[in-house]
């Protein structure tokens, strides 16, 4: 069992490359793999799915001070403990739905090496809704090129659930169910576009289809010929529950998701038939129009979803 949470690789949507960033459950000892984000080619090539360590023979020594936080070590009203070990750069901090391209070690309090995204340095990529909330806690403190020691108790180590706005522990994916030190570094922050504001609502200007889907023109496009059922596009999206969480975006890694029309969601396919190439559009989609309100898979999210689309090409 804890291999299988510990090792889950989030793939693209297509196979000729990353098409997509999905945000689906991460813990915060599992990576996206050698995916590319906008790296650079050294980040790419540092990249390393993180292991399970051998019990019986840790290769990273834990430090002197992983059972228990010395007295310096800041606490937060959650009951995380922690201490500065390497100052970054910068002001900025990661936002809520962000990647982080990190390095980590975790161990638990008798000093067995948990998880690491590399046993020689290697870094993994996180999505910060997806990961354990002890982690994401001091992430979302942290700036580029600090290092943290972190003691997160074992009430801070679940997964959050994908449905409802509440956290809540993944009966599937139990949590270790111990204490866990983390040794973290955030190397570079990976922005992901801002959440829109009328998640809930859409706008008294935007068009009502008949079947429920509401649209907003965000950008005009330059292009007359609108695609079919049968027709290949190539655009740029980004996915949001009601509740605001990121659940699928190209931006982040600039390279757009290809698709058959009609493979696309019934409210999606919907909302891209009405658009021309160039056109950027935002839809509001009724969960009937979705994955539903009680998606068959816990990976993918339930209730109303909106899409911001931008319509790059038409085969």
């Amino acid at each position: 069992m804890i291999r299988k949470v510990l090792s889950r690789r989030v793939s693209g949507v297509s196979p000729d490359g990353l098409k997509g960033v999905r945000a689906l459950w991460l813990s915060a000892v599992v990576s996206i793999g050698t995916i590319s984000v906008g790296l650079s080619a050294q980040e790419v090539s540092d990249q390393a799915t993180p292991v399970v360590a051998r019990r019986a023979a840790p290769k990273i020594v834990a430090p002197d001070e992983v059972a228990i936080a010395p007295v310096e070590a800041i606490s937060t009203p959650s009951g995380l403990r922690m201490k500065l070990l390497h100052p970054g750069e910068g002001l900025e901090v990661p936002g809520s739905n962000d990647f982080v391209l990190v390095r980590f070690n975790a161990w638990r309090r008798d000093g067995t090496l948990q998880s690491t995204s590399g046993m020689n340095g290697q870094t993994a990529i996180q999505s910060l809704p997806r990961t354990v909330a002890g982690v994401a806690e001091a992430l979302k403190l942290m700036v580029e090129g600090e290092k943290r020691r972190v003691w997160i108790p074992a009430n801070l180590t679940y997964l959050p659930t994908r449905h409802g706005p509440l956290a809540k522990v993944d009966e599937d994916e139990p949590p270790p169910g111990v204490d866990l030190t983390f040794d973290l570094e955030l190397v570079r922050i990976l922005k992901v576009p801002a959440t829109p504001i009328d998640l809930m609502h859409p706008p008294s200007t935007a068009t009502i289809t008949r079947s429920g889907v509401a649209l907003q023109v965000l950008a005009k496009g330059s292009g007359t010929i609108h695609p079919t059922a049968s027709s290949r596009v190539s655009m740029h999206y980004s996915t949001w529950t009601a509740e605001g969480k990121l659940f699928e975006t190209t931006v982040t890694s600039g390279h757009p998701g290809t698709f058959v029309m009609g493979n696309l969601l019934p409210g999606w396919r919907e909302g891209v038939e009405s658009m021309v190439v160039g056109e950027k559009t935002r839809l509001w989609i009724p969960a009937a129009l979705a994955y539903g309100a009680k998606p068959a898979s816990r990976k993918l999210p339930a209730g109303n979803l909106v899409f911001d689309v931008q319509l790059l090409g038409i085969e």
